[in-house]
């Protein structure tokens, strides 16, 4: 049951994402903003709880949040050659939509990292000791 918390945080983080539009004001375009976080949290979710059989809390960490990075970075050189091409660079646009797609992906994966490392944190501070 501990492994569902974090997973539950970080999808209860990325609605409140979802539904205040916060990709919009960060560069994603206003017709897709919500609809690439929507795509990208559950396949992120997924991967952060498959990833958590693997890798310990600070390689996920870190590996998840250099991925959101290079994802954000990706989508943002999209967008920005797409707006200089004026609308005409098609491998741009793919690049600005599939890097928020990705954002999205990272992004869940990394805040299911970060909310499982509270909560081992949590339950080490919180487990019975043995005394005696």
């Amino acid at each position: 049951m501990r492994h569902l918390v974090p997973a539950l945080a970080a999808a209860l983080l990325m609605a409140v994402f979802i539904a205040f539009d916060l990709a919009r004001p960060l560069g994603a375009h206003p017709w897709w903003s919500q609809k690439t976080l929507l795509i990208g949290t559950p396949i992120g979710l997924i991967l952060a709880s498959i990833a958590r059989l693997k890798l310990s809390t600070f390689a996920q960490i870190t590996a998840f949040g250099a991925a959101t990075l290079l994802a954000f970075a990706a989508a943002r050189y999209g967008q920005l050659q797409f707006a200089a091409s004026y609308a005409e660079d098609q491998l741009a646009g793919q690049a600005w939509y599939f890097g928020w797609i990705f954002t999205a992906i990272s992004g869940a994966a990394f805040l299911t990292a970060i909310f499982d490392c509270f909560a081992l944190s949590y339950d080490s501070r919180n487990a019975p000791t043995k005394t005696g």
